[in-house]
């Protein structure tokens, strides 16, 4: 195996460390690579010196610084000019939203004039409406209520008609009540009169029947008590 030559190994190393430090100061990797290419194309083809290397090197490095300063600048720059292109987008959205705020807030109010006018005018349509109807409504009412009033007459004079008819042949038929009642009591009366007149004969037979009776008993007893009467004047 062969060993590398030791100034091959250290350009190399030169090499990597070109190619890290342009990467590290935002140079894109392909011109990164383009540079160490060429370097590398430059230290084949002329023959240098290791104090040219050195001398080459430190040139780089300062173009590295120069280029970093340069790159920090330009972000600085960058960055104050994002920063200002942010702050008048911010702006001009503030205006924007500010100028759209204006512009609903007029198409709101008109929006909401005319929903008044609307609803004013549809309240008034319904008001008319509603006056109409109920104007309607009390003349179909005034009617219903007289037709009604009509018929609620009709109808009282029909039932007090049917009332006195219903009294009248009611007064009758009490009345022809009242008639046979009467017939009927005289009849009982004279039918009580006579059975009275029939008891009081009967009682007066049997009370002149008793009569007799107890005056023969009388006179039975009478005779009884002159028969013991002697009996007695005899025993003595």
């Amino acid at each position: 195996m062969i060993a590398p030559m030791p100034g091959r190994s250290a350009t190399v190393d030169f090499l990597y460390s070109l190619y890290d430090a342009l990467v590290s100061v935002s140079v894109p990797p392909d011109k990164a690579r383009a540079v160490v290419d060429a370097m590398e194309r430059d230290m084949g083809t002329t023959l240098a010196t290791k104090a040219d290397l050195d001398a080459k090197f430190l040139l780089l490095q300062r173009d590295i610084a120069g280029l970093r300063g340069e790159q920090g600048q330009r972000i600085d720059s960058t960055r104050e000019f994002l920063e200002q292109r942010v702050d008048a987008t911010c702006e001009a959205l503030d205006h924007r939203v500010d100028t759209a705020r204006d512009s609903l807030d007029q198409k709101i109010d008109t929006v909401r004039v005319s929903l008044d006018q609307k609803i004013d005018a549809v309240r008034e349509s319904l008001e008319q409406k509603i006056d109409t109807v109920r104007e309607s409504l009390d003349q179909k009412i005034d009617t219903v209520r007289v037709s009604l009033d009509q018929k609620i007459d009709a109808v009282r004079e029909s039932l007090e008609q049917k009332i006195d008819a219903v009294r009248e042949s009611l007064e009758q038929k009490i009345d022809a009540v009242q008639s046979g009642l009467r017939l009927e009591i005289a009849a009982l009366d004279q039918r009580l009169s006579q059975k009275m007149d029939g008891l009081r004969d009967l009682l007066q037979k049997d009370m002149e029947l008793l009569r007799s009776a107890m005056t023969i008993r009388l006179g039975s007893i009478q005779v009884i008590s002159l028969g013991l009467l002697f009996a007695a004047l005899r025993l003595t």
